[in-house]
Formats: structure tokens, C-alpha cells, sequence
């Protein structure tokens, strides 16, 4: 790897570790009764920080995690997720071999929806994690910012090249199947279960993700996200502490986009491996 993709790599790393920030705000103040657009304060004294104390990553480790006023100590989460999607653009950047100054609009265009999808399903994650819900403004916007993007790839004709058992050639509407096939087990478990089973959110969730990644990978991401789940699953029955009974919550969602992000990143296609 020569100097200048070194160069765009800290670009695209740089540039989403500054979303990041946003998406900070995004999961702290969504249906908290704050104003998105309002300044930043303490949560613990509610002094306004001032710029210098906000710059991503920097600041909270300059300023060891703690408020400059009253020394309260601010959550891990503001760097995580900093961290985390500066990471997530790089990824997107090297999946798509993305260099600006021989993109196509095409190629932008793909590159630029990739990373704002992995910056719902960022939020998503942290979301459901920290209030066990995930909020339909989210997915909706991801099954968005999917469903466009299926329908300027049919517009351009571009059909999927993937491995589909038992089918001579993929059909070029599988795509658009993917979404309301993927997501419909999820809404079965949910409402035959009467949501105790699985919550609809994840349905909502996985309709976006199936027209993200398409039939076969969205399978993949699917079956991964429950091998995931399987290790903390048996922690919590059987060394955690808590009590942990067919009522304990799990937000699932973290171990979908962790089953999508193995799929993305990797182009796991399990279908290839069972057939």
C-alpha cells in the first residue's frame, strides 16, 4: 500500500471518527426530551463544554474521561463509538478499493450510502444496548437508504453475482425479495411468541439489513449472528451472577449488525458451504 492510500485510509478513519461524534449525540438525546441541535453540556454539573473539550477522541483522552469542571466521569462510550466508526469508514473505504480521484459517480455514490448505513446500524447497536429498543426512525432509514440502493442498482443493471442453492442463474428481483423474506421469520417469532421471544424491532431491523446485503449473505449474517450470540448466551446461564430466566432481555440486534459486518467485511456466503 503506497503513501496516498495510507493518506485516504487516515482520511476515512479521521472522517468517521468525527461522525461519530454526532452519532454520540444522536444516542444520548433521542427521545430524552433534549434538542439534537443544542450545545453540548455535562451531564453531571450541566456546564456548556466548550469546543476545545469536544474534539473526538482527543479531547476525552487529554482530559482523562473527566468533566473539566466538576471532574465527573464521562462514559466510555463517547470514544468507543468515535473509535469504532472511524474504523467501520475504513472498511467500507478498502471494501469498495474507493479512491476519489478515479471514482465513477457510481462507485461515490455506493461508497457514501455503505458508510451512512453503517452509521445507522452503529447507532442501532449502542442504542439497543443501552435501552433494549431499537428506534423506528433507524430503521426505517436504513430500509431507505437499502431499498435506493437496490433500485439504482436494478436501474443500472447491475444484477447479483452470488451462489443461490438449487438455481441455475440469480434472478435479478432476489434483492428486492431479500428485505420482506429475511425479515419475516422475525416478525413470526414475534408475533406468535407474543414479543417474548423476539422483539418486532429486530424485524424492522433485518428487513433493512436483507436489502443491504442481498439473499444469501443476509442468510449468512443471520446463522452468524446466532453462533455469535451463543457464547454470551451460555455465560448468562450459566456463570453470570444475575439471574438469568426466559424474562431476562437480550437486545439481539448487536449480534445482527456483528453477523452483517463478518458478511460485509469477509463476503461470507454460508449457502456455498451447506450446498
Amino acid at each position: 500500500m503506497d503513501f496516498y492510500h495510507i493518506v485516504l485510509l487516515v482520511f476515512a478513519f479521521v472522517f468517521g471518527v468525527s461522525i461519530g461524534s454526532f452519532v454520540n449525540v444522536l444516542i444520548f438525546r433521542l427521545r430524552s426530551g433534549a434538542k439534537i441541535s443544542g450545545r453540548s453540556k455535562c451531564m453531571s454539573c450541566g456546564k456548556t463544554l466548550k469546543p476545545r473539550m469536544l474534539v473526538p477522541l482527543l479531547s476525552f483522552v487529554f482530559q482523562g474521561g473527566r468533566c473539566v469542571y466538576c471532574h465527573a466521569r464521562f462514559s466510555y462510550q463517547y470514544p468507543l463509538v468515535e473509535l469504532t466508526l472511524g474504523l467501520l469508514y475504513v472498511v467500507v473505504f478498502l471494501a469498495h478499493h474507493f479512491d476519489p480521484l478515479q471514482a465513477t459517480g457510481t462507485e461515490i455514490f455506493f461508497t457514501i450510502v455503505d458508510a451512512l448505513i453503517w452509521t445507522l446500524l452503529l447507532a442501532i447497536t449502542v442504542y439497543d444496548l443501552r435501552h433494549k429498543i431499537i428506534p423506528d426512525t433507524f430503521s426505517f432509514l436504513l430500509a431507505l437508504l437499502a431499498g435506493i440502493a437496490v433500485l439504482v442498482k436494478w436501474k443500472l443493471g447491475i444484477l447479483p453475482h452470488y451462489y443461490i442453492p438449487f438455481m441455475d442463474s440469480v434472478p435479478w428481483w432476489i434483492d428486492f425479495a431479500a428485505g420482506p423474506l429475511l425479515a419475516f421469520p422475525f416478525a413470526f417469532l414475534w408475533f406468535f411468541s407474543g414479543g417474548r421471544a423476539m422483539g418486532l424491532g429486530d424485524a424492522k431491523l433485518m428487513w433493512g439489513m436483507g436489502w443491504f446485503l442481498g439473499f444469501p449473505y443476509g442468510v449468512s449474517a443471520i446463522i452468524l449472528s446466532f453462533w455469535v450470540a451463543f457464547i454470551p448466551s451460555l455465560y448468562l446461564l450459566f456463570l453470570s451472577r444475575k439471574r438469568f430466566t426466559m424474562k431476562t432481555e437480550i437486545p439481539f440486534a448487536p449480534f445482527l449488525v456483528i453477523g452483517t459486518f463478518l458478511v460485509y467485511a469477509l463476503k461470507i456466503n454460508i449457502l456455498t458451504w451447506v450446498f
